[in-house]
């Protein structure tokens, strides 16, 4: 999935770019990795965002990240306040006087890359994803007190929010004496089975299909979750659907019952198809339905009442645009119910899902990038 680079979001408070010296946590063109902090010493809860932006798994695909933030700390902003690390009262009424870090994503490998060297084999460039966030975790705990937190949150959107799936186990590990959790927004993955009917596109981003996923993990040598690795073995253990049994700190999992990104850009649906839902091809609602059915079987174990974890699922043809607003489940923004879920109050329901059918809720955010509208009509 894809995010806007860090060069492009807003800035609404000064958060200041650290550049890493650790030799191994350099992005995809060996410039240092980095992250943003918003330091509050009077607190010890903690909110580390992995940042998004896709992946890439051919030579051209890395090279055109290679001109961007996506590939290179040499376009990341000297500073930026983007999404949970907002300081407004309204955006971010319970998280923000948290400890905020953004952390700049750059290796395109879902932050699970572990190679050491750009050698042929990887195009000519790094994928160290892994080695970013450790490095970064190793200054924060020895210039900022991160070993000492009470409570840690690890989140992330799209290709960020992949990568908090592998780490959550390790994390908690690592901070044994904190309470760790996940925050995951449109990150929860199964292997694609792409839409062939009429009018199918092709893959514009890496190909999710289950034969290429031992590829992947080979090329960026991929870190996993290590308890999904002992019973399923490595490469698998990538996708969330895959992985999240093993994974032992409660995940409020946010996401579309149409994936606007996963449909378009990894399952071969044209985006054209989808733009007017009254005029839905029947190859295509019958794809979307059987997508959003595989969602509701994979979300099934977290939405149980004995289950720890939250869910806030709606029935939108979006990626990432959960917005404080919009959309609202019962009345409720994934906002109020992540909040209820992580804070322990009842104010909002922790487990949220559409059972309306296929993309139609009608608080969804209403228009996409061409100003059509994606919800129908009463």
């Amino acid at each position: 999935g894809s995010t806007l680079p860090i060069s492009k979001m807003a800035t609404t408070t000064a958060v200041q770019l650290t550049l890493l010296k650790s030799p191994l946590a350099r992005c995809l063109d060996g410039s240092p990795g980095g992250f943003y902090l918003a330091r509050n010493s009077s607190s010890r809860s903690w909110i580390i965002e992995l940042q998004g932006g896709g992946e890439c798994t051919s030579k051209d695909s890395c090279g055109e990240k290679l001109k961007s933030s996506l590939g290179s700390s040499a376009y990341f902003a000297r500073n930026i306040t983007p999404g949970f690390l907002s300081a407004d009262s309204k955006a971010n009424p319970r998280f923000r006087t948290f400890n905020r870090v953004l952390m700049a994503y750059c290796s395109q490998d879902l932050w699970t890359g572990r190679q050491k060297n750009a050698t042929a084999d990887t195009f000519g460039v790094l994928f160290a994803g892994h080695h970013i966030l450790k490095a970064a975790l190793d200054v924060l705990d020895a210039e900022h007190g991160l070993y000492d937190a009470s409570d840690v949150v690890l989140t992330g959107e799209s290709a960020g929010a992949m990568g908090v799936w592998p780490h959550l186990n390790w994390l908690a590990q690592r901070y044994f004496k904190a309470s760790v959790v996940g925050v995951v927004i449109a990150g929860f993955y199964f292997y694609a089975y792409p839409y062939t009917g009429p009018g199918h596109t092709s893959s514009h981003l890496a190909d999710f299909s289950e034969q290429a996923w031992p590829a992947h993990a080979k090329l960026w040598d991929s870190f996993v979750d290590f308890e999904c690795a002992a019973s399923l073995g490595a490469w698998p253990c990538m996708l969330a659907n895959n992985s999240a049994p093993y994974v032992r700190p409660r995940v409020f999992i946010v996401q579309a019952q149409s994936d606007r990104i996963v449909l378009t850009d990894h399952d071969w649906v044209p985006r054209r198809r989808v733009s007017r839902l009254d005029n839905l091809s029947k190859p295509v609602l019958t794809y979307l339905q059987a997508w959003r059915r595989n969602l509701s079987v994979a979300l099934a174990p977290s939405m149980r009442r004995d289950s720890p974890n939250g869910v806030f699922s709606a029935a939108c043809f979006i990626h990432t645009e959960f917005l404080p607003s919009a959309p609202r489940i019962r009345g409720h923004t994934y906002l109020d119910s992540v909040q209820s879920w992580y804070f322990g109050d009842t104010r909002t329901p922790s487990k949220l899902q559409d059972d309306c059918g296929v993309l139609c809720n009608p608080t969804c955010p209403p228009k996409n990038d061409n100003h059509e509208v994606l919800v129908r009509s009463a």
